[in-house]
């Protein structure tokens, strides 16, 4: 009796840690993707801007130029964005602000080193790109690029070290309003003056170098609160942290390139149209992946913390509500660019309704990853860093084998089915790695309502768009978010879905209203 007794109140208290990290991760992930729907919403119409500016095939160099250096920045970071998050949030769990300090201080300084490297690298290897590619134009674009990868690696490593102060407010400023306002603004400006591409690309180096600049003086601030002298270089702590990240450091060089290799190896096989429309489909598809990477910012240092507490439970709870939160923002979005692929691509310009059948490919490899949940997430924050990499790795060499092999075949469209392919069958074998190691998983009946709900909105679109009735596209896709909102109430608002409106109402009813001056 005095054991039932004492489960109640602590029933209580893991159901209140529960409903408390559910409201982190929707508050937060909710917060999150709103401001990444105004900040990658301005990057896609910046895209569609570029795409009738420049015409199809500057926006094809654009799109080569733009893809090496995504590839050699990420590359340059070796992992140590996760590194950061994964060891900040351990040390603050324990109190230990300034070890947390010191691990920003050596995250930031490795990073900053690495990326002066590959930009130098760039700049001396910029001939021989264009002579692979057989396009002279490639030298000049890459060279200026590497201007700025230092700057985007410090950016992307500190972002992700922000996390672990569970904020979202500096990814919300730097990344969603900053970069893409910035960006947006100082190309038309430079294009307007007539350096077109090389105005494009230089209005990307400018806005790169002042965030690496903000968000160092952002978390200088965060951290010096407690003590007052710099923290400096420690070396102990350094070489902690790079023995976690020397294994995503080489996942890194088969997770960073392969994903990109339909970019590449298609550049090398078809014109520089093809590759920008291309570009546009995989940007269009990857608008999902925003969803996912929203809910998974709230989502890492929790479970690194729970992870350092033992609490298995936690992760599982918390693994399972950001895959129900994913797929029911996700799908809706899944529907409307299959139903919609030509209208959505002809935005960039007629030509680019070409690759309607590739975006259709793309979206099903995204929206399986959002079904998947954060299990890559899971791997990482629980310190399994070596299984991440023989993951990535084996990823890499089945995506190369296979777009190298489908593109000479089909084209953009082969590069679409391999990347894919490749994406599901990846994904499922990380939810089974989860399983096997924590014995949790992401999925509960609950996921069965959403796409019950997206299926009878997107039937019910697909019989009026085939009607002998015209109606416009905007007036179909707001049919269909309708009837997916309505469908999705009639069957039930689920305990994630309630966390989710009431973090938003919460947060949107404290910005609306004044409090009274003391």
């Amino acid at each position: 009796m005095a054991q039932t007794a004492a489960s109640g109140p602590l029933l209580g208290v893991l159901a209140h840690r529960t409903a408390h990290d559910h409201t982190t991760i929707a508050y937060g992930g909710g917060l999150l993707l709103l401001a990444s729907a105004f900040g990658n919403g301005l990057n896609y119409v910046f895209g569609i801007f570029l795409a009738r500016t420049l015409g199809s095939d500057d926006f094809g160099l654009y799109a080569l130029a733009i893809t090496l250096f995504n590839i050699l920045t990420l590359g340059a970071v070796f992992g140590m964005d996760t590194g950061a998050i994964k060891f900040v949030s351990h040390h603050l769990v324990g109190g230990q602000l300034r070890k947390a300090a010191v691990t920003l201080v050596a995250a930031a300084s490795m990073v900053f080193g690495s990326g002066l490297l590959v930009a130098l690298g760039l700049v001396s290897l910029a001939p021989s790109l264009a002579v692979v590619y057989g396009k002279p134009e490639v030298v000049s674009s890459c060279r200026l690029l590497a201007a700025s990868i230092p700057f985007a690696t410090v950016t992307a490593v500190l972002l992700s070290a922000l996390q672990a102060f569970q904020t979202v407010r500096y990814t919300i400023l730097v990344k969603y309003l900053w970069e893409p306002i910035a960006k947006f603004l100082l190309a038309a400006i430079l294009i307007w003056f007539g350096f077109h591409l090389y105005g494009v690309l230089l209005s990307i180096v400018l806005t790169l170098v002042v965030s690496a600049a903000l968000l160092t003086r952002i978390a200088r601030r965060l951290v010096a609160q407690g003590f007052h002298d710099r923290p400096e270089w420690d070396a102990h702590e350094a070489s902690t942290l790079l023995a976690y990240c020397l294994p995503l450091s080489v996942s890194n060089v088969f997770g960073v390139i392969a994903p990109r290799a339909d970019l590449l190896i298609l550049g090398y096989w078809v014109n520089t149209q093809d590759v920008g429309i291309y570009l546009a489909a995989f940007q269009t598809a990857a608008i999902m992946a925003l969803v996912l990477s929203a809910f998974d910012t709230g989502l890492a240092p929790i479970l690194s913390r729970a992870w350092s507490l033992h609490d298995r439970i936690r992760m599982g709870e918390s693994y399972q509500a950001v895959a129900r939160l994913s797929i029911t923002v996700s799908f809706p979005i899944f529907c409307c660019l299959i139903l919609f692929s030509s209208e959505v691509l002809s935005m960039f310009g007629p030509e680019f309704a070409k690759g309607s059948t590739a975006l259709v490919f793309l979206a099903c490899g995204q929206i399986f990853n959002n079904a998947t949940g954060s299990a890559n997430t899971v791997l990482l924050m629980s310190g399994h860093s070596r299984i991440v990499m023989m993951n990535t790795m084996l990823m890499g060499a089945v995506l190369l084998g296979t777009t190298a092999t489908a593109i000479p075949l089909w084209g953009m469209n082969g590069a679409a089915v391999a990347a894919s392919t490749t994406f599901i069958l990846t994904n499922m074998m990380r939810v089974v790695q989860v399983w096997r190691l924590h014995q949790v998983q992401p999925y509960t009946w609950d996921l069965a309502k959403p796409v019950a709900a997206a299926a009878f909105a997107s039937t019910i679109v697909l019989l009026l768009k085939q009607s002998s009735f015209w109606i416009p596209g905007t007036m179909l896709v707001a049919i269909l978010g309708m009837i997916y909102v309505v469908a999705l109430w009639l069957m039930g608002i689920s305990r994630q879905d309630r966390i989710l409106l009431e973090a938003l109402a919460s947060r949107g009813k404290s910005l609306l209203e004044r409090r009274p001056e003391a």
